[in-house]
């Protein structure tokens, strides 16, 4: 039997009959993502040339985690996590150790800096480092789109311009691409093994585990999934082992602190809390409840998707799995930062690559993304119009909630009529 579990062909999916004068080179998709990186790195410059200090932050639209956490998390004063017992970074291994690692840099190239300059430095480190990997990710993309203008259009997405420097998603980013193109290719091992690497970085890139066992569970094959579970299992093990018992302290504290948060900005748990509940005058939901509800929802959402990927008509993509498995989780977690959008951007391309749906969500997302700061901005400077501010907050929201919501819905249509399933 064929280990193929629908994944597609190795390479991207030539159009009938398109001139080869529409093929797009790895220069041209290069030199689009690089101006992309440069725009996000200018809407970030108000802060750079001025202030990181909050509201200003805020109010100007150029908020990053980046110079906040190098300020806050005592790596300005040479402290840092793995190295440093009293500095703890609440992200997993890999994140933490790219966090400090130019944060060493940062503070060794002016130990005498001030705040302000040091926050500088560390911010164009990474600037220049996720600029690199946002360009690995769109050639990687490149590859595995049905036509060209799909890369392009994911290497120019508005949503990443003003997301991508907010904090370091885009390393798990490029980890999940490039797996899904080793699976493509059959190399299951391989393709688990980054998933594991960027489940070391960020969790969401171990959920697409799911994807390839729902396409399993269809096929009764389980040699494939069995080999991408373990080679994901043991890439993360590997690279978490060794800083587990080295700091225990602060290899923990991800995990307490994930645990321990309340509902996040911009979840619809948030919104609960902050608006729906007031109005109707019922306990907010606590942490613990927020927890259960929030795995609830996503376990409930993994099995539809494991009735949808048995009863389609004919065997969905492995991209169409993930997107679905990914959009769940993005609904239903506690937390939804801006830039968790950029998860969803490559996948929306190579599960359902419709220019127009595309780009008002991503309208939509870029909306979102100003009223979130916007709102945080009147939220810890004041200001008369705090109560103007939170309802278009709020609003988009649910604009945002609904525009996922709208391409889940699509995709998983796409999957049940059998529509897209074959590259």
């Amino acid at each position: 039997m064929s280990t193929r579990l629908g994944t597609g062909t190795a390479g991207p999916v030539p159009a009938a009959g398109r001139p080869e004068a529409l093929r797009v080179g790895p220069g041209v998709l290069a030199g689009c993502a690089l101006y992309a990186a440069l725009l996000a790195y200018l809407t970030k410059l108000p802060c750079r040339l001025v202030t990181w200090e909050q509201p200003e932050t805020f109010r100007q639209l150029c908020y990053s985690d980046l110079p906040t956490l190098y300020a806050s998390r005592g790596m300005a004063e040479g402290r840092f996590p793995y190295l440093d017992a009293s500095a703890l970074l609440e992200y997993p291994v890999l994140q933490t150790v790219v966090a400090s690692a130019t944060g060493v840099l940062a503070h060794a190239v002016d130990p005498r800096a001030g705040v302000h300059v040091g926050q500088g430095i560390y911010f164009d480190l990474n600037a220049v480092l996720l600029a690199a990997v946002w360009v690995a990710v769109v050639l990687v993309l490149g590859r595995m789109v049905a036509h060209p203008g799909h890369a392009v259009l994911a290497a120019l997405a508005p949503a990443v311009v003003v997301t991508g420097f907010i904090n370091w998603d885009l390393w798990p980013v490029l980890c999940t691409v490039a797996a899904l193109l080793a699976f493509r290719r059959d190399r299951w091992a391989l393709g688990g093994v980054l998933l594991g690497v960027g489940t070391a970085f960020k969790l969401f890139p171990f959920l697409l585990l799911g994807a390839v066992l729902v396409l399993a569970v269809r096929r009764r094959e389980a040699g494939p999934a069995l080999r991408a579970a373990a080679g994901a299992v043991g890439a993360w093990a590997a690279v978490n082992l060794p800083f587990a018992l080295l700091d225990p302290v602060q290899w923990g504290w991800f995990w307490q602190f994930s645990q321990d948060r309340g509902a996040g900005f911009s979840s619809v748990w948030h919104w609960w809390n902050d608006v729906a509940a007031p109005r109707l005058d019922i306990p907010l939901l606590s942490a613990e409840g927020i927890n259960v509800l929030a795995l609830g929802g996503f376990a409930l959402a993994c099995a539809l998707i494991l009735v949808l990927g048995l009863v389609a008509r004919e065997e969905p993509r492995l991209e169409q799995l993930a997107f679905l498995v990914l959009a769940a989780f993005v609904l239903s977690n506690k937390v939804y930062s801006p830039q968790f959008v950029i998860w969803l951007v490559p996948l929306v391309l190579l599960a359902r690559p419709r220019v127009g749906e595309f780009v008002v969500w991503q309208l939509v997302e870029v909306l979102h993304w100003a009223a979130v700061f916007n709102w945080l901005g009147h939220v810890t400077g004041g200001g008369e119009e705090l109560a103007l501010a939170e309802d278009v907050y709020f609003t988009t929201v649910a604009l945002h909630t609904l525009a996922v919501g709208y391409l889940v819905v699509r995709v998983a249509a796409d999957v049940l009529r059998g529509r897209g399933t074959s590259p």
